[in-house]
């Protein structure tokens, strides 16, 4: 046994019965005002009213709305309308129509009836304004023109108009009515909305009682300029409003004979036909500009509700987001820009980024933003240094892309930022330990070989490009076996201190293994060379060498001297100093030989 409260209820009585008696009410009332000649009724809303309640109403409560309904409308029919079987027939068909509408609607489009999207409208308009009341005019029509003698062409086009006007004028309307969402608005509009809501209310009705309440003058677009401003100041609800205004002033004054209606030539059924086509037309603008306006409104806010989680997460971010123009200038800086480089976010925006870059690598800097401007799917990565406003000097590595506009055409690039200064410290260390020889602290042979093919191959040392000098310390595997290895090791690191007092800042001193030496001497002749070599081999024989053992060592040194120039193979350059070296021995060491 399920609890009371957990029964799925098939019916209401209320809502049965009120949609009963709305549908006959709106029958007769049509039939009653609407229908000329004996033919079938020109403005038709009960359908509207039957179609409205089943679409705010679950599926599983449907029959019992339509079982009432049925003889509510053959009633009314047999009442001011066709008698007989054709009051049966004719009623059935309105049934159905509304019946199908509804069914159709929910099949397409489930979530019917916020009217928030142009598809929904879209799919409104040919379900209920096209295609049911096309399909029952067919066999209205066949009904119509048996029972009367009414004419095939002239029945179907007065069912068609008038259903599908019917559908089009007064269905969403009561569908958002049914909705609760007038009650809704009442409920949630601050005094402020509610005035502002009355006084374009109120101008709605002053200017549908100026368009219908005369017939002299046709003001019949007065009217939309008060509608339009209520729908854009209050979105959907303006919409509705205005149409659940503007169509009973309407349709009352032009039945009384009122309105630009009255100046058609014609029957009351032209009129009113007409006349629900001016409805149809405000419908179909209404409608979609608020559906319109609904979606650009909830663009906005998700825009709005983007923004401010973007700003959250770069206010809380260390890394820097930065926006340039095409000509470098900052649009936009995230805060943490102010603790990399010392400047505020807002003193930044309107600079040139290129000031904050060191002159030196400005060039890269271009190159880059360059390559991903001229191929906006790429980004790219670049590192480089920064002046802060103190003036020091940090490393940054940027990733770069570039930014697209709306018509597809770069507009600046966007960059996020990150100091690297600890990191590229680091590099350096590791980068100079590979290149260090860890005894001497002169540069390996792996940096000797580097430098001596960059300065062959450096176009602006001219002609020549220097001397080799290689040194080799005379009987060297002798003070190892003497005095041991620590001695050995303290001959090397006094001879690497004499070197480099005797050699300029730029040139490089390396250990090419064991005890054997090289300097590049950039720039100088083989006899300027020849100079600074025998200042270091006088140099080392002059002083000795402290041990840790206690002795002083007398070591000497022997050295071969090779030119260098452009373009030579650094291999070649080697072998002749090696060779100047050996000769040098050969000749008694203690001495300096140029090849």
């Amino acid at each position: 046994m399920f609890h009371e409260s957990t029964r799925r209820v098939w019916w209401h009585p209320a809502e049965v019965l009120g949609t009963a008696i709305a549908y006959f009410v709106c029958a007769l009332l049509a039939l009653m005002l609407t229908r000329f000649d004996g033919g079938i009724a020109v403005v038709w809303l009960a359908g509207a009213v039957l179609f409205a309640r089943l679409q705010v109403t679950p599926r599983r409560r449907w029959m019992p709305i339509i079982v009432l309904c049925v003889p509510a409308a053959i009633c009314a029919s047999q009442l001011f309308g066709f008698k007989g079987w054709a009051g049966v027939g004719l009623p059935l068909a309105c049934i159905v129509e509304a019946v199908g509408a509804a069914w159709l609607m929910r099949r397409f489009f489930p979530r019917f009836g916020r009217f928030q999207s142009m598809r929904e409208v879209m799919t409104f308009l040919i379900i209920c304004g096209f295609t049911l009341p096309a399909l029952s005019a067919v066999f209205a029509a066949v009904i119509a023109n048996a029972a009367r003698d009414v004419g095939y062409l002239t029945a179907w086009r007065d069912w068609y108009a008038g259903h599908a006007l019917g559908f089009i004028v007064f269905g969403p309307p009561l569908v958002l009515l049914l909705r609760g969402d007038v009650a809704q608005w009442t409920r949630t509009a601050g005094p402020r909305v509610q005035r502002r809501t009355f006084g374009l209310l109120g101008l709605v009705l002053l200017a549908s009682l100026a368009a219908f309440g005369q017939s002299r003058i046709p003001l019949v677009v007065v009217p939309f300029l008060p509608m339009i401003a209520a729908t854009f100041k209050l979105g959907r609800f303006g919409a509705v409003a205005s149409i659940m205004i503007v169509i009973p002033v309407g349709l009352a004054c032009s039945l009384a004979g009122l309105g630009p209606t009255a100046l058609l030539t014609g029957g009351m059924a032209l009129k009113l036909q007409v006349l629900q086509i001016y409805f149809a037309t405000i419908v179909l603008l209404l409608l979609p500009l608020a559906a319109e306006l609904y979606a650009r409104r909830r663009i906005v806010e998700r825009l709005h509700a983007a923004e401010a989680l973007h700003r959250l997460v770069l206010d809380r971010m260390s890394d820097i987001v930065l926006r340039a123009g095409l000509d470098g200038t900052v649009r936009y800086a995230s805060p943490s820009v102010e603790r990399v480089t010392g400047y505020p976010a807002t003193e930044l925006g309107g600079r040139p980024l290129f000031n904050l870059i060191m002159p030196e690598d400005l060039p890269l800097v271009l190159e880059t933003r360059r390559a991903v401007m001229a191929s906006p799917e790429d980004s790219a990565i670049v590192e480089y240094r920064v002046i802060q406003k103190g003036g020091s000097v940090v490393w940054v590595e940027s990733h770069v892309r570039a930014m697209v506009n709306a018509d597809g055409n770069v507009s600046g690039t966007i960059s996020i930022i990150r100091e690297v200064t600890e990191r590229r410290h680091f590099v350096e260390d590791l980068r100079q330990q590979a290149m260090t020889d860890p005894l001497t602290g002169a540069s390996n042979r792996r940096a000797f070989d580097d430098a001596l093919g960059a300065l062959v191959t450096s176009p602006s040392m001219g002609g020549e490009a220097g001397c080799l000098a290689v040194f080799d310390l005379d009987h060297f595997k002798r003070i190892n076996d003497e005095y041991g290895h620590a001695a050995g090791d303290a001959v090397l690191v006094r001879f690497v201190a004499i070197v480099r007092g005797a050699v300029r800042d730029g040139d490089l001193v390396a250990r090419l293994g064991g005890e054997e030496f090289a300097v590049l001497l950039a720039g100088l002749s083989v006899e300027q060379a020849h100079l600074v070599c025998e200042r270091i081999r006088m140099r080392l024989g002059a002083v000795g060498v402290d041990t840790p053992s206690g002795p002083v060592i007398a070591a000497t040194v022997s050295v071969g001297i090779a030119p260098l120039s452009i373009d030579s193979d650094p291999e070649r350059i080697l072998a002749a100093a090696d060779e100047a070296l050996y000769r040098a021995k050969r000749g008694g060491r203690n001495q300096s030989a140029a090849a």
